[in-house]
């Protein structure tokens, strides 16, 4: 069931026929989700729902989403509802995926997520206002977390690293954030991405990248520490990640000007690699490419995007036999 575009709705309604999912958009007057349970031995007409999405409505406030209530509930998505500064109500044991996004006056995090006990998926973005000191702990379920476009918010999980089951993390555009939590990143990631974190002091050497043995994708964006510390990009940068890796795309190296050798010994495995906003990079490692390299993005990199050019490039030797070269979005070869 969608309810869409219903001005005067308040309230749901107490009756309707058992269903999985529901989808209420754009109703301005919902202040709560008033849930019939006024009689317990009645039948709840919610009780078989799966899958709850909220979108703009914006007069909404509270989520009385208890334990009991919503016993069925694996799905709920939240979003563009700028009444909603707090979901502290939302204890529902059963979520699988919670999504959060674009309330612009959220302020604060449910201290019992950690006891959401079948929760694999968490995304907070689009939330100006969320202004976390200390991250509520999540549950060990947790297999992906995204967490964006979030600039007051302070704090990350601490002991990230006891999240084990932990396979996919993007922290983006979070600008208050200045060092990850103690004990390094989760052990077990595949794919990770950091970008936008402006003000992060904490230097990449110091992540633990090279410990995540099974890792593949890595999206680091090194615009980070201020304009006078953009230039902390190690000679040994390759010595950074894993040898498991098989997407790389790294950007913002605003002063480097090579990519250090070592590359192709240590990340022989890599079959993409992007490279992105890199003004002053003119130079490829000098003892190669990883040897089986599928893909090659060359992206506002101009000095190397000409030395890189079909048949005019002096790097063109060396690249030639890559199946797939794109610079600045153009396919080449």
């Amino acid at each position: 069931m969608e309810l869409s575009s219903c001005t005067s709705l308040e309230k749901l309604p107490s009756k309707w026929h058992t269903f999985k999912h529901l989808i209420i958009r754009k109703c301005p007057k919902i202040t709560g989700l008033t849930i019939p349970l006024d009689d317990p031995s009645s039948n709840n007409p919610l009780s078989q729902l799966e899958y709850l999405r909220i979108i703009d409505c914006d007069s909404l406030t509270s989520f009385p989403l208890a334990k009991g209530s919503l016993d069925a509930l694996k799905i709920l998505c939240i979003g563009e509802c700028e009444g909603v500064e707090s979901v502290k109500e939302i204890t529902v044991e059963s979520l699988e995926e919670m999504t959060i996004d674009s309330c612009v006056n959220l302020g604060s995090l449910p201290r019992c997520l950690h006891t959401l006990s079948h929760l694999t998926r968490l995304e907070i973005s689009g939330c100006p206002a969320l202004e976390v000191e200390d991250f509520p702990p999540l549950p060990i379920t947790l297999s992906c977390l995204i967490i964006s476009n979030c600039p007051k918010l302070k704090s990350l999980p601490n002991q990230w690293h006891q999240l084990t089951s932990l396979q996919e993390l993007w922290i983006s555009e979070c600008q208050s954030i200045r060092r990850f939590p103690k004990g390094g990143l989760p052990p077990n990631l595949r794919r990770l991405l950091i970008r936008g974190c402006e003000n992060l002091k904490q230097p990449a050497r110091e992540w633990g990248l090279h410990m995540l043995a099974s890792l593949k994708a890595l999206f680091i964006d090194f615009c980070m520490g201020g304009e006078g510390e953009k230039v902390w990009f190690p000679d040994s940068w390759s010595l950074l990640f894993p040898s498991s890796l098989t997407h790389l795309r790294i950007c913002n190296m605003w002063n480097v000007e090579r990519l250090s050798s070592g590359l192709r010994s240590r990340l022989s495995s890599l079959k993409h690699l992007w490279i992105d906003c890199c003004p002053k990079l003119m130079y490829l490692p000098e003892d190669g490419l990883p040897p089986f390299l599928q893909e090659l993005y060359i992206d506002k990199c101009e000095i190397l995007k000409d030395r890189c050019s079909k048949f005019t490039g002096d790097y063109w030797p060396l690249i030639q036999e890559i199946p797939l070269i794109e610079m600045d979005w153009v396919r080449i070869q």
